[in-house]
């Protein structure tokens, strides 16, 4: 079973990473995988959130912070440690875009920190949701075409993210309700 899982993945990763490459979307893609790194583009609309919320909520980067820093922390430094998962190579006939990556590969850190605050944002001003998740979404998405990701590293980002973010409103909410208490 998970051999036919690895097959699948292996197969839609060069079916994406395949796609034409031509300069316009090369470009394209290597900016959106670079405004991700180290969520950047999350920080800019975290400030420009801020600074237009700042009088309605004094707490507003907390979940910010913790959904970026712990989505930082979890992806590189505990779930890629265990799993150890090799990134995609051009032996395997992955076409690597920008000088590749380095690391491991599962789960893609990009995508982790561009779903937590993407989910994060999202609840700050729900009018933009179904941008900041087309934003993360193409985030990863450009991590498989410049081919350093399977779709799997990606997904499971993404799903890690998510809850992540969904972690830290929570968590956000608690800690303010129990200052509030006293």
């Amino acid at each position: 079973m998970l051999d036919t899982l690895l097959s699948f993945d292996r197969l839609l990763f060069l079916f994406i990473n395949h796609l034409p490459h031509w300069v316009l979307i090369d470009g394209i893609a290597q900016f959106l995988s670079g405004i991700g790194e180290w969520g950047l583009v999350w920080i800019i609309f975290s400030i420009v959130l801020f600074i237009r919320e700042e009088r309605r909520n004094h707490s507003f980067f907390l979940p910010v912070f913790i959904a970026g820093f712990s989505s930082w922390v979890i992806s590189e430094y505990g779930i890629k440690f265990f799993v150890s998962r090799p990134r995609p190579s051009i032996d395997m006939g992955a076409l690597i875009i920008g000088g590749g990556a380095y690391g491991y590969s599962f789960p893609s850190t990009h995508a982790t920190i561009a779903f937590a605050l993407a989910t994060v944002l999202s609840k700050v001003e729900p009018k933009f949701r179904g941008w900041f998740y087309t934003l993360a979404f193409f985030i990863g998405l450009s991590r498989i075409y410049l081919g350093v990701h399977y779709p799997s590293d990606v997904l499971a980002g993404a799903l890690i993210g998510w809850g992540i973010g969904v972690f830290s409103i929570r968590l956000k909410s608690f800690m303010l309700s129990c200052f509030k208490t006293r």
